[in-house]
């Protein structure tokens, strides 16, 4: 018992300054959560000028201050007018990326005010149409402003109708035509790898071809053909307008265009290699009754033919002969029947000439065959007239 009564008279002490304490004039006001307004600041969006499809626009990033919405507005003399479109509800906080769908597809360039409001009812509905109805209010940045930004957007280039064309061809290896390429706006055709049926890695790329049909479309090549290949060509739109083929950037906009039945517009061909290079001709002076003259060896990169030249000057003056056509590699002892025989002296070119179109036969577009150094494979010779025993 004298244990307890010490422990009992403390708990009476602090049984009396809690009644004395709940005896006094402090109250505390419990407000519900429910009737505080949403705040309206501070807001933040970032809106950039961008090319569209036409039925939506990309706000960048958006901080809210509270849920709310992104409207966008036409312009009106430098003040936002008329409503064009409205996001669907965005949480408090930040987020990138705000695709906000517009009433109606744009028809052609405008300039748009984006503005951040705030849901102040709470129920998820965009409602704001001054002079009447005020609901849901205007964001505000941090410095008191209201949360808006400006915009220049316009219509990205169709990607359709487009259509190519792309032959079979020979080519020195170091360029290629596309026969015709037609394009719904401003674009390019680039040349790629056949990749088991499908266009794999770009080999090169045209300039900018306006819109409309543009015919023999050179493309050189980003390294010379080593070997003969099919090849895809296919149509591109410069959808970002900048005049630059980003066919392998991700960030570019440039995109395939679409032929007629919606599908890519390509086109396969095969693409032969004619070498020109490297050849060589060896000839020797030489003596004779003058029926006769005869080249020692030639080497061709490709099949090709052997001219026989009259010299005029120290150059190569009008073709004589013309040899039948020769194999890729060397041939030796090529000889030229000369009718009317020659009855004096006299000085000779041969040249060489590739096959370029493959006709078999040697005509004004086939080149001139190069040695390993880059010169023109001709070579000159002497010939001396020597008479046979039997001549005066």
């Amino acid at each position: 018992m004298r244990r307890l009564a010490p422990f009992l008279m403390a708990l009476a002490l602090a049984a009396g300054a809690c009644a004395y304490e709940s005896s006094g004039t402090t109250t505390t006001t419990v407000v519900d959560p429910a009737d505080v307004p949403p705040a309206t600041g501070p807001g933040e969006l970032g809106f950039e000028d961008q090319l569209i499809e036409g039925s939506a626009v990309i706000v960048a990033s958006v901080t809210m201050p509270s849920a709310g919405f992104i409207v966008l507005q036409s312009d009106a003399s430098g003040t936002p007018g008329e409503i064009l479109g409205v996001s669907n509800l965005i949480g408090r906080g930040t987020v990138t990326g705000v695709v906000v769908p517009l009433f109606f597809p744009l028809e052609a360039a405008a300039t748009m005010h984006a503005t951040l409001h705030v849901d102040m009812d709470g129920d998820g509905l965009f409602r704001y149409e001054p002079p009447d109805d005020f609901i849901d209010l205007p964001a505000t940045r941090a410095g008191g402003g209201p949360a808006t930004a400006v915009a220049a957007v316009d219509l990205l280039p169709p990607l359709a109708p487009a259509s190519i064309s792309f032959l079979d061809q020979r080519t020195d290896g170091a360029a290629v035509v596309v026969a015709e390429v037609s394009l719904p706006g401003p674009g390019f055709v680039a040349l790629h790898a056949d990749e088991d049926g499908v266009p794999g890695a770009i080999l090169g790329a045209s300039a900018v071809l306006d819109e409309g049909t543009t015919e023999e479309v050179a493309i050189t090549l980003d390294r010379p053909l080593e070997t003969t290949q099919q090849m895809f060509a296919v149509a591109y739109v410069d959808r970002d307008r900048d005049g630059v083929a980003g066919l392998t950037s991700p960030d570019s906009l440039d995109d395939v265009a679409q032929g007629p039945d919606g599908g890519p517009a390509r086109a396969a061909a095969v693409v032969t290699l004619v070498r020109l290079s490297p050849a060589e001709v060896e000839v020797e002076d030489q003596e004779g009754d003058g029926t006769v003259v005869t080249v020692a060896s030639v080497t061709l990169p490709s099949a090709g033919f052997l001219e026989l030249r009259a010299d005029e000057g120290g150059s190569p003056g009008r073709v004589l002969l013309v040899s039948g056509l020769l194999p890729a590699g060397t041939s030796t002892g090529i000889d030229f029947a000369l009718d009317p025989a020659l009855d004096a002296d006299a000085a000779f070119w041969v040249r060489l000439r590739i096959d370029f179109d493959g006709g078999g036969e040697l005509d004004d577009d086939d080149p001139i065959a190069m040695t390993e150094g880059g010169r023109r494979a001709q070579a000159s010779f002497a010939f001396t007239f020597v008479e046979d025993e039997d001549g005066d």
